[in-house]
């Protein structure tokens, strides 16, 4: 199979599963928050947040290792030893100061919620390997499948629990019967098995390569999610769990426009990375048609927020949809940011990972911890207007990636960029003549539509031969002829 149409083929099931996914895990969540309280939602968020930045960080660079090194079960075994036993004292540490963090943010029943989702973290222990053996052999059709089933699965149990009245242990069992199955479903498909622990020397090789994975790894989580931790210091529970609801959607956003495409980066990129050119061919076909589809979908979804969350999750979520319509425009730098840790991992270059991921996640966390006392929309506002900064910082790290200047890549976000704009200013304008008279479902129909034939037609006008070429890489890509092989 030829590296475009492999790529292309992984990609589309990314989307169709991440649709898929997305669309039952909305569902399940819909229900589940007019069952709890707003009060539980920041409970579970803090929790959340902390355990998975743990996880997160045990986790290191335990799957880019075995994608990097293909075939050698002696790396797999080092990864796997190294990650187990980073997980075992982790989540003994949070069992330690689950207590001290519940009385810092004054919600007691945080304490075992938090011990409760630290579990997660010996139970991801499982799955980096088997994840990663699939990845490498281009199997995202198994991984998407085995990622839905654990949605469907953990949303079941969770609707079960809260039917019965127990909301709190809903959100909190929900995600640990997901992440259970999917461990125990990747193992099963990758057939791996623990193995025996590896001589010394490949246990060190292991923790050397993670050392600097996991930094970037905590780094990534924290920039992605994990700043609602330094929000809940600045803020009371309860607002954490408006902020976690415009976060979340965020976050749905950027899973279904940038991450069924990066996660075939890796890949992708090391099978090309001994040939310059072809380095950066790929890079910028792939941020040539990525900087289009996400931002057309941030432009789509943030003009909308407000009949969005209101009929998703009732009125009583209506102050998040200012939140989320901010928020949606993080996605240009995260664009921008994908293509960061899959190239410098591809290059050997952990290292420089390790410092990108952390300008990255500083300048998020100086805006979490500087704006949030200010209110939840003057943050959002703060978090997406660092994407200039970001931009900036990362040209080096996109420069080193191609082995030439990264300005052309950059380049490449101008158009769709003054597109989303004009798309967003347009829809506004049309959203407030019309609002008054229409309800709530006949705002999102019709906002959506001018938001998309703004962005569209905006985008014709600048670059109409990036939308000819983006439709000419896409077919090619799923035509059988093969278009670009991979070397060897």
């Amino acid at each position: 199979m030829s590296l475009q149409r492999g790529a292309a083929r992984s990609t589309a099931w990314n989307l169709l599963t991440v649709l898929g996914e997305r669309s039952f895990g909305f569902a399940i969540l819909v229900v589940l928050l007019r069952h709890v309280s707003v009060q539980d939602v920041g409970i579970v968020a803090l929790a959340s947040a902390i355990s998975e930045l743990a996880r997160m960080v045990t986790a290191g660079g335990a799957g880019e290792q075995v994608v990097a090194a293909p075939g050698d079960r002696t790396v797999e075994a080092g990864a796997f030893w190294a990650q187990m036993l980073l997980a075992l004292v982790v989540t003994g540490l949070l069992f330690a100061i689950a207590g001290p963090i519940a009385r810092y943010y004054q919600a007691s029943a945080l304490g075992w919620v938090m011990r409760a989702l630290s579990l997660n973290i010996l139970l991801g222990a499982f799955l980096i390997v088997p994840a990663a053996r699939l990845a490498q052999a281009f199997r995202f059709r198994a991984l998407s499948l085995m990622s839905l089933g654990s949605t469907m699965l953990g949303g079941a149990v969770a609707l079960e629990l809260v039917f019965h009245g127990y909301g709190l242990a809903a959100l909190v069992v929900q995600r640990m019967v997901g992440i259970g199955f999917y461990s125990v479903a990747a193992s099963i498909a990758a057939r791996w098995h623990p193995p025996r622990p590896p001589r010394w020397d490949a246990l060190a090789a292991a923790l050397r390569f993670n050392l600097p994975m996991m930094g970037a790894a905590f780094v990534d989580y924290l920039a992605h999610t994990g700043y609602v931790v330094l929000v809940g210091m600045r803020v009371p529970v309860f607002a954490v769990g408006q902020f976690r609801i415009a976060q979340r959607l965020a976050e749905v956003l950027q899973e279904l426009a940038i991450l069924p495409a990066s996660k075939v980066f890796l890949p992708v990129f090391v099978a090309v990375r001994d040939d310059q050119e072809r380095r950066y061919a790929v890079a910028s076909a792939l941020m040539d048609t990525l900087a289009i589809l996400s931002l057309a979908a941030a432009a789509v979804s943030g003009a909308v927020a407000h009949p969005l969350v209101v009929l998703m999750f009732g009125a009583r979520w209506a102050s998040a949809a200012p939140v989320f319509a901010a928020l949606s425009l993080i996605v240009p730098a995260s664009t921008i940011y994908a293509f960061v840790k899959p190239m410098l991992t591809a290059l050997r270059r952990p290292g420089l990972v390790s410092i990108f991921a952390a300008l990255n996640a500083g300048t998020i966390g100086l805006a979490a911890w500087f704006a949030a006392p200010y209110g939840l929309v003057p943050l959002a506002w703060a978090l997406s207007a660092r994407g200039l900064v970001v931009a900036l910082l990362l040209l080096p790290a996109l420069s080193i990636g191609i082995g030439q200047s990264g300005w052309p890549l950059l380049r490449l976000m101008g158009a769709p960029i003054t597109a989303l704009v004009a798309a967003r200013l347009a829809t506004a304008a049309f959203l407030h003549a019309v609002a008054p008279g229409i309800g709530l479902l006949s705002q999102l129909v019709l906002g959506a539509s001018v938001a998309g034939a703004v962005f569209l037609l905006v985008l014709m006008a600048l670059a109409p031969w990036r939308l000819i070429g983006m439709a000419r890489r896409l077919a090619s890509a799923f035509r059988r002829s093969p278009v670009l092989t991979i070397a060897g």
